[in-house]
């Protein structure tokens, strides 16, 4: 009857100490994949500032290309000339990367995450997104402008006011990426502390 008894406390015992290796292995992987997560997010959200910072530099050479096109676009050419091609200005377009993010939602990393470092860590992905969204509208403008085609000669009085108004509307764009770029920036070093 005693050696009953020992034998299901050393089973009980061992069963124990199994589950409790197991949570020790269950706390090590789910540990290692926090970490590996924050390595993620640390080297793409230093490429995505790297990237909005690119966008940015950009944002007054696109402006001049703009308002020079403007001031073409502005004066018809005098009756019977050849007027220069009307030249649509660049687009500057940067992609944001978020599949270390992605990841450690899909894995359920962010649940090792202390609260501050993970807040810091979704809010510079949420502003990234923004940013990219902006970049998206401003691609959809430059599109929308280029319907005109190149001759400046052929437009009418009423498509000349169209281009400029679709041109000015490009301009704004440039002006919502460097809002969007100075909170992106501003975000990511926070995240990056």
């Amino acid at each position: 009857m005693e050696c009953g008894r020992t034998v299901r406390i050393f089973i009980t015992l061992g069963i124990l100490i199994a589950l409790g290796l197991e949570q020790i292995v269950a706390a090590h992987h789910r540990a290692k994949l926090a970490a590996e997560a924050v390595a993620g997010f640390r080297h793409e959200l230093a490429d995505n500032r790297a990237n909005v910072q690119g966008a940015m530099v950009a944002m007054p050479k696109l402006r001049a290309e703009i308002q020079a096109q403007i001031a073409q676009v502005s004066l018809p050419p005098p009756a019977g000339s050849a007027a220069p091609p009307i030249k649509y200005p660049s687009i500057y377009f940067e992609s944001i990367s978020t599949a270390s993010w992605d990841t450690a939602v899909a894995t359920h990393a962010l649940n090792e995450i202390p609260y501050e470092k993970a807040r810091r860590y979704v809010e510079a992905y949420d502003v990234l997104r923004v940013f990219f969204e902006q970049e998206r509208t401003g691609l959809a403008a430059w599109q929308d402008m280029r319907v005109f085609g190149n001759d400046s000669v052929r437009l009418t009085p009423d498509e000349r006011r169209a281009l400029i108004e679709q041109l000015h509307r490009y301009e704004s764009f440039t002006y919502v990426i460097d809002m969007m770029g100075r909170a992106a920036i501003q975000a990511c070093d926070r995240a990056l502390q």
